[in-house]
């Protein structure tokens, strides 16, 4: 199994508690695709660099886990059918 990290920023207009609800969908959605979550850090809102679509802030959220490379298919289809999520950006950290 290769480690993985996983960022992703949840549209602000969600809300906090609606963003947790969809971070906590998305945990699992990896358990689902038979990964192990080793740590999750939501960092809560933060300001973007530049605007994505009309949206200037974001609620982030950084995961890190461990899944078979074959798995990873599924779980970036689960990601881009999320509505609430604006981006997400997936690295292997072996």
């Amino acid at each position: 199994m290769k480690k993985y990290e996983l960022m992703t920023i949840i549209k602000l207009s969600l809300g906090e508690d609606s963003a947790r609800d969809l971070s906590n969908t998305i945990k699992d959605s990896i358990s689902s695709n038979k990964g192990k979550i080793m740590n999750s850090d939501f960092w809560g809102k933060k300001k973007f660099a530049y605007a994505i679509g009309k949206d200037t802030e974001g609620f982030y959220e950084v995961v890190t886990f461990d899944m078979d490379a074959k798995n990873l298919v599924n779980l970036k289809k689960n990601l881009n059918l999320q509505e609430g999520l604006l981006r997400y950006l997936l690295t292997s950290i072996n």
